[in-house]
């Protein structure tokens, strides 16, 4: 277990999931909670591909390290293709050396939840990334669905549900804002 003020803590599982906006983002308030208490920390992107991007900007500025796994393109259902699950499959061996690793404080898997959801990696894969989840680590993971095994093992569990957005009106993604 790491310890802040001197105190031992211990490593949670969260899922944020839902069709709202924010899992990212929350996940990046988690981040910079970590690093401002002196945690080590590290990402690794699923279905995201290098490319301008405020997140990336923001690990670096930050001193994280993270992977990236995934075209530079967004994903959709339509246009999945064998590349797509090659590059979970990968991101998913890579995790799970990170997180058995034991140096981290805080991994970060953004959009596993999406690579499940497309079946580019199974349920039992998560599952095993959380068995290999040393006592102290904490894991955050992310992406518009929740698989109900996964949740029932995780301490936190959070749905991102839209209401109302911008898209809806034809305002698209803005930089710096959204991405």
């Amino acid at each position: 277990m790491f310890k802040v003020s001197g105190k031992p803590q211990p490593g949670l599982v969260q899922v944020f999931y839902g069709d709202g906006r924010g899992k990212t983002s929350a996940a990046m308030g988690e981040i910079v909670r970590a690093v401002s208490a002196g945690l080590r920390v590290t990402v690794v992107f699923f279905m995201k591909g290098e490319r301008r991007n405020a997140e990336y900007s923001s690990l670096k500025a930050l001193g994280v390290e993270y992977a990236v796994f995934g075209r530079s393109s967004f994903l959709s259902g339509a246009d999945a293709r064998a590349e797509d699950a090659r590059l979970c499959r990968q991101a998913l061996k890579f995790a799970e050396g990170q997180i058995s690793s034991g140096k981290w404080d805080l991994v970060v898997l953004d959009e596993i939840n999406n690579a499940r959801y497309y079946g580019f990696i199974e349920t039992e894969d998560i599952l095993k990334l959380l068995s290999v989840k040393p006592a102290r680590t904490s894991l955050v993971l992310t992406g518009k669905t929740a698989d109900k095994e996964v949740a029932a093992k995780a301490d936190l569990v959070a749905e991102f549900r839209k209401l109302k957005h911008p898209y809806d009106r034809g305002i698209l993604a803005r930089a710096g804002i959204d991405y």
